[in-house]
């Protein structure tokens, strides 16, 4: 019984040790995808509306308001983003960038391509760094407002009631 004990709370150990370091890594390297402009106006899961327009990606595991740099290597072109939502939920998919910043690295023409990101840390992030992506944010929004169609979920269609069988009466 002991055996087991040291067992399960050192694979326990083990597995908490290998997410931590996994999920705060700099670098990744992977697939980027980019939301498509339906989903504007939807709300994310920092609670803000996405707009198209705004530098702004989903990654699974970075912090919220994370400033994230995305390199796109088949036109060494990069970009900054930030996190404000959870995703992607697509095998090996690493990151969902917003529309401007897929059209700003050349990621519209490909779709889906290898990215490499990395955490931009506090140290190089300083205010007026961070005031200008706000700007350029802001400047965007303002350039492309919202469209005047709304974000709608489908409705679920209701289930059919099954028609029952009449019953014949054998004699």
């Amino acid at each position: 019984m002991l055996k087991k004990q040291i067992s399960f709370r050192g694979l326990l150990l083990f597995s908490f040790i290998v997410l931590f370091f996994s999920a705060f890594c700099q670098d990744q390297k992977g697939n980027a995808t980019f939301y498509h402009s339906r989903f504007w106006g939807g709300k994310t899961y920092s609670g803000e509306p996405y707009h198209p327009y705004k530098f702004t990606a989903a990654h699974k595991y970075f912090p919220m308001g994370a400033w994230v740099e995305v390199y796109l290597p088949k036109t060494k072109k990069s970009t900054y983003v930030r996190v404000n939502d959870r995703g992607p939920f697509r095998r090996g998919a690493v990151i969902d960038i917003s529309l401007a910043a897929a059209k700003e690295i050349g990621l519209v023409s490909h779709g889906v391509s290898s990215v490499h990101i990395r955490l931009v840390t506090e140290s190089e992030l300083t205010d007026s760094l961070s005031k200008a992506w706000a700007l350029r944010d802001s400047l965007a929004v303002s350039e492309h407002p919202k469209p005047l169609k709304k974000f709608k979920k489908k409705a679920k269609k209701k289930p059919r009631k099954k028609k029952r069988k009449k019953r014949v009466r054998v004699k």
